[in-house]
């Protein structure tokens, strides 16, 4: 829990954190293998530029049908979202570091 408590306060106090440090890459988060290098840097933008919970939400919404489709199409099964950290919904972590309103 400490080591938690860690990595969250390091992660509000730097400047360059976005939602999960791993977005960045491009290729650190659930569906990722599903999509072109392009479509992952468009994702990891367009996720560092929302403004607003809501459209964070919308915008997660369509891309998880999206993966859904994806997976279907490819006979592959989305792993499970990660629930150590609010529930593994980007739009929460971003809401909690005060990356969206």
């Amino acid at each position: 829990m400490t080591r938690l408590f860690a990595v969250m306060l390091f992660a509000l106090a730097s400047q360059s954190a976005y939602a999960f440090p791993s977005y960045a890459s491009g290729d650190g988060f659930r569906g990722a293998n599903l999509m072109t290098p392009d479509e992952r840097k468009v994702h990891v933008a367009k996720m560092q530029s929302m403004q607003t919970f809501d459209e964070c939400e919308a915008y997660m919404a369509a891309h998880e049908a999206d993966l859904q489709k994806r997976a279907e199409a490819q006979h592959v099964t989305l792993p499970a979202r990660s629930t150590i950290l609010f529930d593994g919904d980007p739009c929460k972590v971003m809401r909690f570091m005060g990356r969206v309103k």
